[in-house]
Order: structure tokens, then sequence, then C-alpha cells
């Protein structure tokens, strides 16, 4: 039977303005379209943003587990995933999807037929770039391990004969390539929409975090120097930071993110958002959102150096805080699990004779708790054996696995709402200028990176003696500049997907040594768990290349 779909468009057809933007606006959508998979209906969760920030997020030092979970996610945390784990390969599955999906789109466009149509070619280069590099970035080791290691498969028309995986610096290469012919397309065009659409900017933002994981640093400073054009680098952020990730689609901060509307097809329910795991509005863990995975004790340390930080006083929410009361904790090996639960002293006893708290023990002794500075900050302990117990202070909170129970609202409160919605910033000012401000750091131009850190801090309420100098940061417990930049890009953009790849890019160990249901161990640089298996659904259709473990 000759039978042709009644909704079908011809070559011709697409090729218009109007079409080419339905079709445009098709390959956004499966960044958040939770779709049918594996023959299966739609599962709750299953989209490309909640998996993609979750793999890149769970397994850095940001975070913590606080108790198991049926969700795959575990296996990001705990470094155990398997070819088989539903989020890598449904990310890996879509990715490719969306990818034959633009192709379709450039293979069927011709450039400089119109001003309008050249936009939506531009954005179909962008969206390309963005598949791949992330593609790589689940899936391989950093640009800086060796560009000569496998990358993934390339895909830059509808032939998908081929399933050799290129190397990393052919795909960086390929990335490279698209975004520049992205931002000569977009320049000087205006965005089709809000921060959901691709501009030059994000173009031009994307290619400064390439080159600055290539460490083509100069070529990453003189990126950003044109993005700015002269321009003060305070200008780009937005001074509502409270308000900069529920609004993210309109805030002038965002270059690019996902777009979604609530109470629409992009949100099957609110434990589906990816906002659901670190947070549960106006309820216990498990109410409103499943609210599993809080701050990372090392990251509330960095945060409450300075506790009038807005990164933390506006996103972090201490689930049944109560002033009038003081918890001290600390993790011990409880000798049976490779992870560490705490141990928590739930009513410390203050002695206003001597400015000190006392707790009872473990042991079921009594200690005082004793304060010494360390690098010009507060660090208290208890001496239990002879020896110091380094241990945690804070306002009494709920607790869930041993664990204070501190949620983060980046990704929650779309639009102003009480809900676990979000629509996820993909690139944004504060990043291009912590991406030069490290470019610069390794360049040698201490004075330079040290003012963008202070640009960012200044955006987050501190000044005085909390912003650096060369003849401050010392003092901090920083050796060197580079340091100071990873810290601050830590506080900026923790769990937002950078972490783990700031410091593995960088050669640097991770230190997970810290309570959760995260082993305690340190993470080497060159661990083989770093990149994400490739899914068995294409290993035992293709043959491809597997990462070896």
């Amino acid at each position: 039977m000759d039978k042709v779909p009644s909704d079908a468009v011809s070559s011709s057809q697409m090729s218009q303005a109007d079409n080419a933007e339905v079709a445009t606006n098709g390959n956004y959508a499966l960044f958040k379209a939770e779709l049918p998979f594996q023959a299966e209906y739609a599962y709750s969760g299953d989209s490309y943003i909640r998996h993609f920030f979750e793999m890149a997020e769970f397994k850095s030092d940001d975070i913590l587990l606080s108790a198991s979970t049926t969700d795959v996610l575990v296996h990001a945390v705990r470094y155990e995933d398997t070819s088989t784990d539903n989020n890598l390969s449904y990310f890996w599955w879509v990715s490719y999807k969306a990818l034959y999906g633009v192709n379709s789109l450039l293979e069927g466009l011709t450039e400089g037929t119109s001003t309008a149509l050249d936009q939506i070619i531009g954005e179909n280069y962008f969206l390309r770039a963005v598949l791949h590099f992330n593609l790589c970035r689940i899936f391989c080791y950093p640009y800086s391990h060796g560009k000569d290691n496998p990358g993934v498969v390339i895909r830059t028309s509808t032939d998908c004969s081929t399933t050799t995986r290129a190397t990393i610096g052919e795909v960086y290469d390929q990335v490279e390539q698209d975004l520049k012919k992205a931002a000569e397309l977009l320049k000087g065009k205006t965005a089709r929409g809000n921060n959901g659409y691709a501009t030059y900017e994000a173009a031009m933002g994307m290619l400064s975090r390439l080159y600055l994981y290539e460490e083509k640093n100069q070529e990453c400073v003189d990126i950003v120097n044109e993005m700015l054009s002269g321009a003060d680098p305070a200008s780009k952020l937005d001074s509502d930071y409270e308000h900069l990730f529920q609004y993210s689609k309109t805030s002038t901060e965002v270059l690019w993110c996902v777009g979604t509307v609530a109470s629409t097809v992009d949100f099957s329910d609110f434990k589906g958002a990816m906002g659901s795991m670190f947070y549960s509005p106006g309820g216990a863990p498990g109410a409103d959102g499943w609210g599993e995975i809080y701050y990372s004790q090392p990251l509330l340390d960095l945060f409450w150096r300075h506790p009038e930080d807005l990164r933390y006083t506006t996103m972090a929410e201490p689930y049944g805080e109560d002033q009038s009361r003081v918890m001290i904790y600390w993790p011990y090996d409880d000798g049976i699990n490779d992870h560490w639960p705490n141990y928590i002293a739930e009513n410390a006893k203050y002695d206003s004779s001597t400015g000190k708290y006392s707790i009872v023990a473990d042991d079921k002794k009594t200690y005082t708790v004793e304060t010494e500075t360390v690098n010009g900050f507060d660090k208290h302990y208890i001496t239990k054996n002879g020896a110091k117990q380094y241990v945690s202070m804070s306002y009494h909170c709920s607790n869930r696995g041993t664990y204070p129970v501190i949620y983060m609202k980046k990704f929650a409160n779309m639009d102003g709402e009480s809900n676990c919605l979000n629509s996820p910033i993909m690139i944004r000012w504060a990043e291009v200028i912590l991406n030069r401000a490290e470019a610069y750091a390794k360049l040698g131009s201490d004075d330079d990176a040290l003012t963008d850190v202070n640009v960012i801090r200044s955006r987050a309420g501190l000044s005085g003696d909390a912003l650096f100098t060369t003849g401050n940061y010392k003092e901090q417990g920083y050796s060197t500049i580079l340091d100071v930049v990873l810290d601050e890009r830590r506080l900026e953009l923790c769990f937002e997907g950078f972490r783990a790849w700031d410091l593995f890019r960088n050669k640097k160990d991770m230190d997970r040594r810290y309570g959760g249901y995260q082993p305690y161990e340190v993470v080497k640089y060159s661990d083989s768990r770093i990149p994400f298996p490739i899914p068995y659904d294409e290993t035992s259709v293709s043959g491809i290349e597997q990462n070896a473990r």
C-alpha cells in the first residue's frame, strides 16, 4: 500500500524558515522531553537534562547521598555504573537521536537563502556542537589526559554507517568547527525567544569552555575579551542572585538554558524533575521531592568561611533548622561499610563562663569542643583518645541517614513557584568569567585572574578581606592562584556539573573522605571509573570500543 502521512513535510517545504523553525524547536525539545525508551512508555525522569546533570555532578566531592536508593543514580555516586544502567543508556540514545534530527535539517537547508534561515542553521550547528561536547564529557577522559584517547562517534550527517569512535581530539575539533560556524551565522541576530534559544553569545561562551578544556589558554582569554568588547564583567552578572536560577529563561546572565514550561509535557511530575533529588519543598525527604542529595561537608566548610555568601544563604535550606540548638557531628568508620556515617551530638551544651560547647560522644564521655585557627578560619575539634577529632558545628536541623538535611535549591522554584522544577542553565556569564580567570592563572597573569575571581565574589555579597589579592591568598591556605580559581568555580558552579571535571582535567585527585553513602576514598584523576561505560545497547550491536575498567 502506498501511503503518505497527512503531516508529511517535503524537502522544499522544510527549506522555508517557518517550517525549519518548527523542526528546530523539535530538536531543542529532545533536551527536555521524557521519551519512550527501550520499548517502554516514557519513564518519569528519563530526560536528557536530568541524566546529564546527575551523571556530570554525582561523581564529584560537592555532594553526598544520604542513603541507599533504588534510583540508578546511586551507581554514579558510588562510581559503580554498568553498561546496562538506564541513565547512561538513555543519554547516549537521545544524544544520537537529537544529532540525527539536527543533521537531517542541516542537510536540507541552504546557507545564504535568507537571514531567518541562516539563524536556524546557526542554531542547529550550536546544538550539534553541544551534543558532541557533552557526549565526550560523560563517556571520555578529559582532553588534557591525551587527545588521542577514544572519544565518541562523530555524526555530521544522517549516514549512520560509521560506528567507529573518533579520538577526543577529533571530536573537539568538530565541536570547535561547529561552534565557530554557529557564531558566524548567529552574530548580530536577535534571539528567537527567551534564553532557551541559541545565540552568538552562547556559541562564544561554549567556545571559551572548549578552549579552556583544551588548555588553549590564550585563545580562551581572547574569546572572552571579544565577548565583553570592553564592558565591565560585573555588568554581565545578574544582580539578583537569589532569583537567577528561578528565572533562568529571562536572566541577562544566562547565555543558554534548556527552557522548560510547567504544567506541560516538559514535566510528568515533580519527583521526576532533576530538582527533586536535591529538594523537597515544604516537607521532609520524599514528600514533595526525593530530597536525597545534600551539600558535602567539604563544600559546606568552604561556604562557612564566609557565612554571608549569597550563594549559600539563598540556595541552601537546612530542613527543620532550630537556631536555639547546636549540633556537633563527625564521620567515623563503623567497620562494616565502605562509606562512613556521622556521629551526631544533637544537643551541644554551651558554657557561658568559658564560651565553649561540650558534648557527649559515641563512647558516652563528655568532651569540650575547642577551636583553632587554620589558614585564617576557625576549625573545631575535640581531643579523643589523645588525638584531635575534627568536628563540624552548626545549628540543629533534621538528618537523614546521619547526614544533615541541607537542601539545595538551584534546580527548584521555577518562575517563583514552590516546586522542584527548573530550566537548567547550560552556560552563563559567571562561568565564562571564571573560564578566563582560570586561563589567566595558567598564563601567569595572577592579578587579572584574581580580578575576575573578585567580580564573582563581589556579586555574592563578599567584600573587604573576603576578596583576594596576590598578598593574601597564601594566608588562606592556597599555594597557587589556580587553586584559588578552582575553589571559586566550586562555590559558584556547585551542582551544575563542573566540579569533578574541573579537578580531573587539571590532573588533581578528588578527596571524598567525608560522611555519605559514597565510598570513603580518594579518587585519582587517572581512575578508569571516570568515563561512564559505553551502553551495552550500543556495543552489542555495533561492536564499538568499550571503555576499559
